[in-house]
């Protein structure tokens, strides 16, 4: 404010409830829950994470975080909505002799405004979706923004059932196949900014699978990436985790848990050790008190 310059001011203050753990308080103490360095133990990349903690933040009420639940969202949501639809369409483009990864042109007649196709209705889907998408994140309901990029992505998946992407379509009807390959991979490059601002990590995947730049956040889907442009090499967004974990990670982080002989044996610090002397001051100056008493 001082500076005089243009700088974008305090708007919106969103606050939470609280994330609860299982079936009880997360207690840094007791050794109850999950914490940042614990996530990093557990080997799960830390867009998964960002991905559950917001998807299931408190936002109008508490929330609780649950071994299977998590487990779930990752296997049942990430890895079989957007990493298949993106991983789908990528191989398919990149894999099949015919494309060699060269972006296709849609058949103009099949996505025109107004047309009865599967095209045009998965557009028009995704600019209302889009919309909804602009007006959550502008006021600060993030659960509700990530919750629509999955129903982009849920749509995206649809649409390839409907078109049934394969080697059958591509033989007998290929300008459908053009036309789906050419809104889908631009679906996908859409996908790659909406999910920037929960799973950055990604978003800069997805990018460099469809060898683009990362781009800025449009009010209305567009084919921006062009026939003719030759995108990257698929690779997996996600990897399913073995439910065994689930046990196992519950056990571990369930409380009582044994600290290490290092550090237990570890230097206390200057305020540590200042309480520890009060308390034994405390307990020398009631100790002929508890005497007489006994007596």
């Amino acid at each position: 404010f001082g500076t005089g310059e243009p700088w974008t001011m305090l708007h919106h203050i969103s606050t939470c409830d609280y994330l609860n753990y299982e079936s009880g308080k997360f207690s840094k103490s007791r050794g109850v829950g999950v914490f940042g360095n614990n996530a990093q133990d557990t080997g799960v990349p830390p867009d998964v994470w960002r991905y559950f903690l917001l998807s299931n933040r408190p936002e109008t009420s508490d929330t609780i975080f649950t071994w299977s639940d998590f487990v779930a969202r990752n296997n049942t949501e990430l890895l079989a909505n957007i990493g298949n639809f993106c991983n789908r369409v990528i191989k398919f483009l990149d894999g099949n002799t015919k494309y060699a990864g060269v972006l296709p042109a849609a058949d103009s007649a099949l996505i025109a405004l107004g047309a009865d196709t599967i095209d045009r209705r998965l557009i028009d889907d995704v600019n209302e979706l889009l919309a909804h998408y602009i007006e959550r994140m502008d006021g600060v309901h993030l659960k509700a923004g990530l919750r629509t990029v999955m129903e982009i992505s849920s749509r995206g998946n649809q649409y390839l059932q409907e078109a049934k992407l394969d080697n059958t379509l591509f033989s007998e009807n290929r300008a459908q196949c053009d036309t789906v390959l050419a809104v889908a991979t631009n679906l996908i490059y859409l996908l790659s900014v909406l999910l920037h601002p929960f799973m950055p990590a990604t978003s800069t995947s997805i990018a460099r699978q469809l060898n683009a730049p990362e781009r800025l956040l449009s009010e209305t889907f567009e084919l921006e990436l062009q026939p003719g442009h030759v995108i990257g090499k698929a690779e997996y967004l996600f990897t399913r985790i073995d439910e065994k974990k689930i046990d196992e990670w519950r056990l571990k982080y369930g409380g009582k848990q044994v600290k290490s002989d290092e550090e237990a044996e570890k230097p206390k610090s200057k305020k540590e050790k200042s309480k520890a002397r009060a308390r034994a001051k405390v307990d020398v100056e009631a100790a002929p008190a508890a005497a007489a008493a006994a007596n």
